[in-house]
């Protein structure tokens, strides 16, 4: 799996036949030797700690996560959002991400944020076919509040070479749709995960409650 540079970033940038789309980009400096720099959106979620002392996915009937988290949006200028220590939110990049069907690519956090305590990941990767914003996990694991700014440069997105080339990428039942902003947890819909918290039931089939 090979790594894109800078020049073969801007290149696909271009391509019209198998295009990489970033948009928007507001500084070229954003393209960096190997990666793309990606800017924090305006939208969080949150989790509404005072409501529960403990949950499961599975436990919500329809998947009404609404009910344990809420979303937040704030305006690009003049307001910012406070991550506190020990806190999880979700977020998401500014820029709207098209990947071609020829690769992949992985979030990273930029180091410079890393060092403020500011912990930033995906949970997978950025998948051939995926289009939309990329909903980003924001811990803080130092020990003062972050004020986190819409607009400001807080990750950035490496490119792999994704070969052979998918026929149908990001095709078929997805959980995860064209985001426009962050997206609550879908686990519920696994069923892998709805089996195995039942697994002491005997009425699920397939699984003996004394096994």
């Amino acid at each position: 799996m090979s790594t894109l540079t800078k020049s073969k970033i801007e290149e696909r940038l271009k391509d019209k036949e198998r295009p990489l789309v970033i948009s928007p980009i507001l500084d070229l400096k954003q393209i960096g030797d190997v990666s793309v720099d990606l800017r924090l959106g305006n939208q969080f979620i949150v989790f509404r700690m005072h409501r529960f002392g403990e949950f499961s996915p599975y436990d919500q009937p329809g998947s009404k996560l609404g009910g344990l988290q809420e979303r937040q949006v704030i305006r690009y200028y003049g307001e910012h959002f406070v991550l506190h220590p020990g806190v999880l939110v979700l977020g998401s990049t500014f820029e709207y991400i098209g990947m071609p069907n020829d690769l992949e690519g992985q979030i990273e956090g930029r180091s410079s944020w890393a060092r403020l305590g500011l912990q930033i990941a995906t949970a997978s990767s950025v998948e051939p076919g995926f289009g939309g914003v990329l909903t980003l996990e924001l811990s803080n694991v130092g020990t003062i509040p972050l004020k986190l700014h819409p607009g400001v440069r807080v990750a950035q997105l490496v490119l792999h070479d994704a070969l052979p080339q998918m026929a149908k990428a990001y095709k078929g039942k997805r959980k995860y749709l064209c985001p426009v902003g962050p997206q609550f947890s879908r686990a519920h819909l696994d069923d892998d995960g709805k089996r195995f918290s039942l697994a002491l039931d005997p009425s699920v089939d397939g699984i003996a409650a004394d096994d």
